[in-house]
């Protein structure tokens, strides 16, 4: 009964090369972690500018941008395990460069020049490897995949940040830079020691095959239109890139948090802080015990399902009369948040053709950036206009009413069973 809920760790047990991926991917998204709390803190102690560290943040926002759609491209032109480990050496040799420069040269230039270039190189490579873990786990077993993805996220976006200001206020950036880049070395060892993924269990016909135009025979913003074009086209990744779109916009949430806290609950420090880490404990919960969605028979309507149920947990909590209930319905918002997750990457792995995986999971973790900046933009008005008490849970009821309208509208996803989503095996 347990095996059938939690989470499927056979991905990391039977295949090395998925394991040491596995690894490098957190560890990369680590150091993004790392380096998201790292150079604005270097930056101001510098300068004393708030201005130099919102360029150096716009930099960094720009390099991640191109190269997540860069490296869409790139994945669906070039062998993508090549791209994955090129793509890693530079992205650790740019650790290097930032911890030489914060202990010899001090040159807030030279540090949005190599944050960029960490940017630039991470997208890739997180491009890449999404686009490469079909080739390397069987079908059948990609819910448990997407599952560990959004396990080594969160460890990576939620730890990461938190250590790297610990290190940063006891000694300097160059420590974590440093640290950055020798786990990078040491990472990028294991990789060129694991070995190239095949064709692995990509079985049967997820896709039509007609929709997949050959990327070499393209210009990268031809390239680009031909992933965009089958998105819109295809009518269950279209309602998944939707969906995801409404469901990321949850995620302003969070920036409604500490005047929430002020208006509701003496503006206590502590209580900031215990809500951000409820909602992160229920996002590592919901992603362990992910196993059940892979046996629901029709995943399309349980992704939609989940997507109202999360804005509603957050309504709950911006009603809830005391701080233990705000507590519990965050967490309970971080478990169906990270259902969806995984939701949304099988799904569209599961109906991306292979010559466009790098594109569509590239077009996806583009819209999760822009989701995530709207959804803050819209969630602050929000807040502005109704006041900090109340605007957590009228924002995300009228959300809730949104996703309501947006799983009407998306039939097709709503309609798709398993058997249709995951074709004929062979």
């Amino acid at each position: 009964m347990a095996s059938a809920v939690l989470l499927d760790l056979s991905p990391l047990r039977d295949d090395r090369t998925f394991r040491n991926l596995f690894v490098a991917r957190t560890i990369l998204l680590s150091g993004v972690g790392v380096v998201l709390v790292t150079v604005p803190l270097e930056v101001y102690a510098r300068t004393g500018s708030t201005l130099a560290v919102s360029a150096v943040a716009a930099v960094e926002s720009v390099a991640f941008l191109v190269g997540f759609l860069g490296g869409g491209v790139l994945a669906d032109r070039v062998d993508r395990w090549r791209l994955v480990i090129v793509s890693w050496l530079v992205s650790g040799l740019a650790f290097a460069a930032l911890a030489g420069n914060a202990v010899w040269v001090s040159s807030t230039v030279l540090t949005a020049v190599f944050v960029a270039i960490n940017g630039l190189s991470g997208a890739v490579c997180l491009t890449a490897m999404l686009a490469v873990m079909p080739s390397i786990v069987d079908r059948a077993k990609l819910h448990a995949v997407g599952a560990l993805n959004t396990v080594s996220l969160r460890l990576g976006s939620v730890l990461a940040p938190a250590v790297g200001g610990l290190v940063f206020a006891v000694s300097s950036a160059a420590w974590n830079y440093g640290a950055g880049a020798v786990a990078a070395l040491l990472t990028w060892v294991l990789l060129l020691a694991s070995p190239p993924p095949g064709t692995g269990g990509r079985t049967g016909t997820p896709a039509p095959a007609e929709a997949a135009e050959p990327a070499e025979q393209e210009s990268p913003l031809r390239a680009l239109r031909t992933g965009a074009r089958f998105v819109a086209r295809e009518p269950v990744v279209r309602g998944v890139m939707v969906a995801g779109l409404v469901g990321m916009l949850g995620g302003g949430s969070v920036v409604l948090v500490p005047a929430f806290v002020d208006a509701r609950f003496g503006g206590s420090p502590v209580a900031v802080g215990l809500i951000y880490s409820a909602l992160s404990v229920g996002l590592v919960a919901g992603s362990l015990g992910s196993g059940w969605v892979r046996d629901r028979t029709r995943p399309g309507l349980l992704l939609l399902g989940l997507m109202v149920a999360c804005f509603g947990c957050y309504t709950a909590a911006g009603a809830a009369p005391t701080l233990l209930l705000v507590l519990a319905a965050f967490v309970a918002a971080g478990a169906t948040n990270a259902l969806e997750e995984v939701l949304r990457y099988t799904l569209l792995q599961l109906r991306s053709p292979d010559a466009l995986l790098g594109r569509v999971n590239s077009l996806f973790s583009a819209q999760g950036m822009a989701g995530a900046a709207v959804g803050a933009v819209v969630a602050g008005i929000a807040g502005a206009l109704v006041g900090a008490a109340d605007a957590l849970w009228i924002y995300n009821a009228v959300m809730a009413g949104v996703a309501v309208l947006t799983a009407v509208l998306l039939g097709p996803l709503r309609g798709a069973t398993r058997e249709s989503i995951e074709g004929e095996r062979t």
